[in-house]
């Protein structure tokens, strides 16, 4: 799996010139400031340093460092991340990529070669200046190229070329082994390479899932012979340029419907891969009234046949029956200063922008409903949104022609990638803005859930335009999860690249690609006895628990209810008992109030929160049995509120496991909230690792825990521990064939279960301790 790092002038190991060691800065550094945060003024990290790293080396050194230490380490390479992956308060060491920029030609591969941190301008300049050649990347020349390629890229000259990932040849990743080493592999895509898996990864699968690529190695698909000349697309020497511009002050709905569908009925009708347009590209802006207009970019390869009349043709299809004469110029530039004519400059954040963003790729035109809601949206009086943005970008052609296997990009059959947007500085204006953006895009995709689904008009969202809502079941209704919106299958896939190549997770965030269940390979109908370690199939685990109904009986139920031992759990027991456990307490999904009752008794005060009311009438009734004083409350444990600053020490007794993926980060961020600075967090959590005598709920591994936990709560310690269940081996024996119908699983089977004194079974589990953080 590991290569050896070969030394060359552009490592900055050969040569009389020394390499400069990497910068290091600090909270107490005046550069701090800036180096904490990317483009996204809404995110600031607390990072204990920023290092600028210079070469490979340096990377493999630094993450050393960092491990040895415990910390977790998030990269940058351009900052143009929309949500707060690298600013994450859990992340300890970011390692900022933006000092390797490098752009080369590398005769060893006979590719071009791409250092991390280059810009997309930097690019553009090097490849053009040198060799005439270039990517078909975007607009936006201060995006780094090491998460724009890897989450695919493409740009104004993709109908043409394709995507920029498609250009891929090698890539280097600085990565984390199962044994927790630091390696450093070169995956390509010769089809023996034995690494090629991760190349592929990295043709579409996103930035921060696998590693830390240092370089990309750049050559087309075909590409043959040593000239880099001839290695990468060519540009035109010039680009036909329009711009188009309808005012709102003329716009009403039937000219912005006649607009919109105009544009994109065009790209339906000529974004096959053949197309004599494939020369063309446009992109339709469509900005609040309150800050702007509407403005259609388009540029043309002058060599194209016909290239002027097929730019008047597209022109005259865009504006037919829309009756408003917009403002419009025609002209021609050479093609480096044309290629950065719709986009920002190197000039990094504007003015200190906070920003949303969201995304879909489209398949058809959309319906007249879709376009009154933009029209509402774009139109309201009582919002003034100035950089309030939908872009409508020209997608398919060359893009269009591969399949959606052969890269991690799945998306092959789209004519158009939007993008929707909102930009300020004013920080008491973020929820404004976000709910503005939230309700156009809701609306727009309301049909399937506010999400865009794949379907005949939608296929979809972008990873390089990444939106946390979509992995929030109140905003995403669709039941689609957020990893098939932006990967579809080739998610299963990008898992087992993952589990190869960061098998510890090291590199994770908000929307990573994560790491398979050990339960997944287990057929349903073939569960493990003691003879053959007991894992069980995760498919049969429903998503979301309704415990209400299985307190009532409502819903089907175990022959027992395994956590209903009529005591406190002896785990929780033994904690307590060596004065782990401290002050006001929150006993988070209490359940049936038996430890609750118990820190009662021992001079706690006790609030305990379920959210089974069925539940909670039992445990009151149980704790007044025991003349112990509780206060008892329904409430669901992921959005408590009134309890913020309260707590000493949170008890979680087998709740976490119970929730479902997209409350995980959310309840335990509400959980740190409920406490006091210094409190404390005891979670008891099934293990996946260890040996299961029964099939349960979604468990977790230990290095997924202190991954979670650790995003939001100082992890003390996880280790594994003795759960005390109510269930004899014929109840397990019951619950396993009815669970798995074709199993023959038999109470005799069993009889190699550890139990405890009363004779029911134990259950391995982690528990984690952890402090709260601030």
């Amino acid at each position: 799996m590991t290569t050896t790092i070969r030394p060359s002038a552009h490592d900055g190991t050969s040569g009389s010139r020394p390499v400069p060691a990497p910068v290091v800065v600090g909270p107490g550094d005046h550069r701090y400031a800036e180096l904490a945060r990317g483009d996204n003024y809404r995110f600031v990290g607390q990072p204990d340093r920023v290092e600028l790293v210079r070469t490979t080396e340096q990377v493999v050194d630094a993450l050393r460092r960092a491990r040895a230490e415990g910390l977790r380490v998030a990269v940058r390479s351009g900052g143009h991340c929309g949500e707060a992956f690298v600013a994450d308060p859990g992340v300890r060491v970011v390692l900022d990529l933006s000092l390797m920029a490098e752009v080369y030609h590398d005769p060893d591969r006979d590719a071009i070669a791409i250092e991390t941190g280059a810009t997309v301008g930097h690019v553009y300049k090097t490849l053009y200046r040198n060799w005439g050649v270039t990517l078909p990347a975007g607009v936006c020349t201060a995006v780094g190229a090491g998460g724009h390629i890897s989450g695919g890229g493409y740009g104004p000259l993709s109908r043409l070329h394709g995507l920029v990932a498609d250009h891929l040849y090698a890539v280097e990743v600085v990565h984390v082994d199962a044994d927790g080493d630091v390696a450093v592999t070169v995956a390509t895509r010769e089809p023996d390479d034995p690494h090629r898996e991760l190349w592929w990864a990295h043709t579409g699968g996103g930035g921060g899932n696998f590693g830390i690529v240092t370089r990309f190695w750049m050559r087309s698909p075909g590409a043959t012979g040593t000239d880099p000349a001839e290695l990468l697309p060519k540009p035109p020497p010039s680009l036909l340029l329009a711009m188009v511009n309808w005012s709102w002050e003329q716009v009403d709905l039937p000219a912005f419907t006649r607009i919109i569908r105009n544009f994109m009925a065009w790209h339906v009708e000529h974004s096959g891969p053949d197309s004599p347009y494939a020369g063309l590209f446009a992109s339709l802006w469509v900005r609040h009234r309150s800050g702007g207009d509407l403005t259609m970019f388009v540029q043309m390869d002058p060599t194209a046949s016909d290239a002027d009349a097929a730019m008047g043709s597209f022109l005259a299809a865009v504006d037919e029956g829309v009756g408003v004469e917009p403002f419009a110029i025609r002209y021609e530039l050479p093609w480096l200063t044309a290629a950065r004519h719709m986009g920002q400059g190197d000039s990094g954040p504007v003015l200190g922008a906070r920003t949303k963003s969201k995304a879909a790729y489209l398949r058809g035109v959309h319906t007249d409903e879709q376009i009154a809601g933009l029209y509402r949206h774009f139109t309201s009086e009582n919002y003034f949104g100035r950089e309030s943005l939908m872009m409508l970008n020209g997608y398919g052609g060359a893009i269009n022609t591969v399949e959606p296997g052969d890269t991690a990009s799945a998306q092959r059959d789209s004519v158009i990638k939007a993008a929707y947007s909102a930009a300020w500085n004013d920080p008491g204006e973020d929820e404004l803005h976000i709910a503005w953006l939230r309700g156009l895009y809701g609306e727009l995709f309301g049909a399937t859930g506010g999400a865009p689904v794949s379907d005949e008009l939608s296929d979809g969202s972008y990873i390089n335009y990444p939106d946390i809502d979509l992995a929030d079941p109140e905003i995403n209704t669709s039941g689609v999860p957020w990893h098939r919106l932006y990967y579809k299958d080739n998610y299963v896939r990008l898992q087992a690249v993952k589990a190869a190549f960061d098998p510890l997770d090291v590199f994770h965030h908000q929307l990573s690609v994560r790491l398979p269940s050990s339960g997944t390979t287990t057929s349903p109908s073939t569960p493990r006895t003691r003879e053959d370690p007991m894992t069980y199939a995760s498919d049969h685990i429903p998503d979301r628990y309704d415990f209400e109904d299985m307190y009532t009986g409502a819903a089907d139920t175990p022959p027992v209810q395994p956590w209903d031992i009529g005591r406190a759990q002896p785990a929780l027991v033994a904690v307590e008992e060596a004065g782990l456990i401290t002050g006001s307490v929150l006993d988070v999904g209490c359940g049936l109030g038996d430890n609750a009752a118990f820190l009662a008794s021992r001079g706690h005060a006790v609030t305990a929160v379920d959210v089974s009311a069925t539940a909670v009438t039992e445990a009151r009734r149980r704790a007044g049995a025991k003349g112990v004083e509780v206060e008892f409350v329904v409430g669901d444990a992921t959005r408590l509120q009134g309890f913020e600053g309260r707590f000493d020490t949170v008890v979680d007794s087998a709740c976490f496991h119970a929730l479902a993926e997209d409350e995980r980060q959310r309840y335990l961020t509400v959980l740190h909230d409920a406490c006091r600075p210094g409190a404390r967090l005891h979670m008891f959590c099934f293990a996946e690792e260890l040996d299961a005598p029964f099939p349960g709920p979604h468990r977790h591994s230990a290095v997924n825990l202190r991954r979670m936990v650790g995003s939001v709560w100082d992890v003390v310690a996880v280790e594994a521990v003795a759960y005390a269940s109510s269930l004899r081996p014929e109840d397990i024996a019951a619950m396993i064939k009815e669970e798995y119908p074709d199993a023959e699983v038999t109470a005799d089977q069993l009889q190699g279960l550890a139990l405890d004194e009363t004779g029911r079974a134990t259950m391995p589990v982690w528990h984690v301790t952890a402090e709260r953080r601030g």
